[in-house]
């Protein structure tokens, strides 16, 4: 069982999974965002204060590259490698993205790490080209990182320093598979999902590899776990239901529990942490037939989840600001894919890309310095 990154968003402007249901009994009242709610565009003055910028994936040459784009508009190219490559995860300390190259190379799909600088200078190469190299995380002060690998195994969990030749340390070994590695906020611990004893379900392991602890039991598919800001939970998804869902739990094991409440329907993904770590944010289908894929957003403490989009669209992959102000998502309500913003309530609903041809995969985060010079406006900003 895994999920391979260039499954995670559309290809060629189509979502991998089908088009989601709007939810049946409308948004709360002022929670739907853009037209929904009354709410217009944010102004170009609250842009302006908006924090960081974010990394995404744009479809705008024949191959997949990496840009960047500040919350006012202003674009530059990070990465214009032949093959397609995909932002993973921005180093801590805003210097680098670490980015998924991947190709078909001889018939064979072929994946490779890499460090892109933001201030320019040679992309460097982590890892040799090889069938799985994905879903990196990193240590809280950059100093390493985890990521699935099959340079030894079918696909072990393995670390090493963002370094090029850097000794690799295979810390998840099983050969049934271990995939999606996430590094504790504290850097001491490692959760992942390993097919060891069965059906993939969620583990937790010391940062070197040791005390190795089940934190899942059951007999369908547990996945994609992501630590909390605070440490205090592990999100993850499960058909434990029948369904796809959105399910945390405490480190210890305990607490296991869903976050969406009863008003979704059919397949939740997408889940990402509120800085806070008191909200997550999710893409799922609500109770009514014929519309699409809806921006969700919930309380670990409980309670309903509130809908941020109408479900006139397919909206997609919300990503959050670094100050917990703001989202950003894909949707393709302009008829192509494109990046939108709003504040965290779903309001002011506004186009932040303008190219043609997809951009997605949206990740925020506060640069170490401004974007690159030469970086442009896109047209109609």
């Amino acid at each position: 069982m895994t999920r391979d990154f260039a499954k995670q968003a559309w290809r060629g402007g189509a979502r991998r999974l089908a088009v989601l249901a709007l939810l049946g009994m409308g948004c709360k009242a002022g929670m739907c965002g853009g037209g929904a709610s009354g709410s217009g565009p944010l102004s170009s003055e609250e842009r302006r204060g908006m924090p960081g910028v974010i990394a995404f994936v744009s479809e705008r040459a024949p191959q997949k590259d990496v840009w960047l784009v500040r919350p006012t508009g202003e674009e530059s190219q990070l990465t214009r490698g032949p093959e397609d490559e995909y932002p993973a995860a921005p180093s801590p300390d805003g210097a680098a993205v670490l980015v998924v190259a991947a190709a078909e190379v001889g018939g064979l799909h072929v994946e490779q790490l890499r460090l892109a600088p933001l201030e320019g200078g040679p992309v460097v190469m982590l890892t040799e080209p090889r069938a799985r190299a994905r879903n990196p995380s990193w240590s809280p002060d950059g100093s390493w990182f985890v990521a699935e690998s099959d340079a030894q195994g079918f696909s072990d969990v393995v670390r090493q320093a963002p370094r090029a030749g850097a000794e690799v340390t295979r810390l998840a070994t099983a050969r049934e598979g271990n995939f999606e590695p996430s590094v504790s906020p504290d850097g001491t611990q490692v959760a992942f999902v390993s097919s060891r004893e069965g059906d993939p379900e969620i583990y937790v392991m010391k940062a070197d590899g040791t005390d190795v602890r089940r934190l899942t039991a059951f007999y369908r598919e547990d996945m994609a776990p992501r630590w909390s800001p605070d440490g205090k939970w592990i999100a993850f998804l499960s058909d434990r239901e029948g369904r796809t869902r959105v399910f945390v739990v405490k480190p210890d094991g305990t607490g296991l529990k869903s976050v969406s409440g009863s008003a979704t329907t059919g397949e939740e993904r997408e889940p990402a942490w509120s800085p806070d770590g008191q909200t997550l944010v999710f893409v799922a289908k609500g109770k009514e037939q014929n519309g699409k894929a809806r921006v969700w957003v919930a309380k670990v403490a409980g309670g309903e989840a509130v809908a941020l989009t109408d479900g006139k669209s397919v909206d997609d992959q919300p990503a959050w600001s670094p100050d917990g102000k703001y989202l950003v998502f894909a949707s393709d309500r302009t008829g192509d894919v494109e990046l939108f913003l709003s504040r965290a309530d779903g309001s002011g609903q506004t186009q932040l890309t303008k190219s043609k041809g997809a951009d997605w995969l949206p990740r925020w985060f506060v640069p170490k310095a401004p974007l690159p010079a030469g970086a442009t406006r896109a047209e109609g900003h």
